[in-house]
């Protein structure tokens, strides 16, 4: 088993709107990558895990692709439900999601993220506080679905007290921080008493009227974000495809497993699919790579699975959504006729 005292290290990235301490943290991410590398293969025969590779029916790659493709365009639906925006446009809430996860798998801590939102809102004319709100909610969304998603399957399939610990890490900051920002929405000030605050502030600090002038714009914008929470009807709906979302990934990673001949249920192919989803929030290099392996490892474990052969399944696992998802960006990008490069995206995500 790989040990998991690292997961007292789990946490959430928080974004910073200054690309230049993102790229700065390109090198931390890289060195915690490295060791969980180093912990799974310190703990692993690579004889063994080279031999595993063997075991994979490539055929189960047919089915995989367009369900993996299908969750992105539920993720486009999803988005522009969040946006309510019925006069935007979907291949480009599509290009904008492919191109931002093509991002994450080439950039630390989700950077691609941060530009998913600054390219759709420039190239939708959209306010982009509002459209980065709106890519902070999805996550919660996502982090509240996986989280049930969990607790059912620890209380179905496989009872255990590392991850019910998981289980109660995440239900406390997805649970907690989507409440609290339901409570934001129904406690809110209005505008009008926002002004009077904002007045007050100038009156005190007039030598500062540009830069408090800027924050309550922004504050504005966020609170105009996250109108969608006052909505139970759009509640419910944006649940419902997060769930659809979710089920189609867990399907993918249920076929995975099954092309490496494991005998593995369909709710147990969730439970890798919730470990990994969260073993990723650590702010680890590109795609996650180490967390993302460390994750997949002691989920299978779970199953007696071997910890070879499980490194080899999230490898392949793993190696299978890059190809999708750099394959898809590059065609967006090319379609759009964008170009990024380091220095492109930190110019374009310094906000301030």
């Amino acid at each position: 088993m790989i040990e998991p005292f690292f997961f007292a290290c789990f946490p959430i990235v928080i974004y910073n709107n200054n690309m230049n301490k993102l790229i700065n943290k390109k090198s931390l991410g890289i060195v915690i990558s490295l060791i969980f590398i180093a912990i799974i293969v310190h703990q692993v025969d690579i004889g063994k895990t080279i031999q595993a590779f063997g075991r994979m029916n490539p055929l189960f790659i047919l089915p995989i692709i367009p369900i993996y493709l299908l969750s992105f365009v539920i993720r486009a639906y999803r988005w522009k439900t969040f946006l309510s925006g019925n006069n935007l446009k979907f291949m480009s809430l599509l290009s904008s999601i492919f191109i931002g996860f093509s991002l994450n798998c080439v950039l630390p801590a989700r950077a691609g993220e941060i530009y998913r939102a600054y390219f759709f809102s420039k190239k939708e004319n959209l306010n982009k506080t509002k459209v980065f709100t709106s890519v902070i909610l999805e996550r919660f969304f996502d982090g509240f679905v996986l989280f049930t998603i969990l607790v059912a399957v620890i209380y179905l399939v496989q009872r255990s007290a590392l991850f019910s610990n998981i289980a109660y890490l995440a239900g406390l900051i997805f649970l907690g921080g989507l409440g609290a920002l339901m409570i934001i929405v129904k406690l809110q000030e209005s505008g009008n008493k926002r002004e009077k605050v904002k007045s007050f502030l100038i009156k005190i600090g007039s030598n500062r009227e540009n830069a408090i002038n800027k924050a309550f714009s922004v504050l504005n914008s966020f609170f105009d974000g996250l109108k969608t929470l006052d909505s139970y009807q759009i509640l419910l709906k944006i649940v419902f495809l997060t769930f659809i979302v979710w089920l189609l990934e867990g399907s993918v990673v249920f076929l995975v497993i099954k092309s490496f001949g494991i005998d593995i249920t369909y709710l147990g192919a969730f439970l890798v699919l919730t470990i990994t989803a969260f073993s990723s929030l650590i702010p680890a290099g590109p795609a996650a790579i180490g967390p993302y392996q460390w994750g997949y490892i002691i989920a299978l474990n779970a199953f007696t699975v071997q910890t070879e052969l499980a490194f080899a399944v999230s490898i392949v696992n793993q190696l299978i959504l890059i190809l999708i998802i750099l394959s898809a960006g590059l065609y967006f990008m090319w379609k759009d006729h964008i170009t990024i490069n380091e220095k492109v995206i930190e110019e374009e995500l310094n906000w301030n």
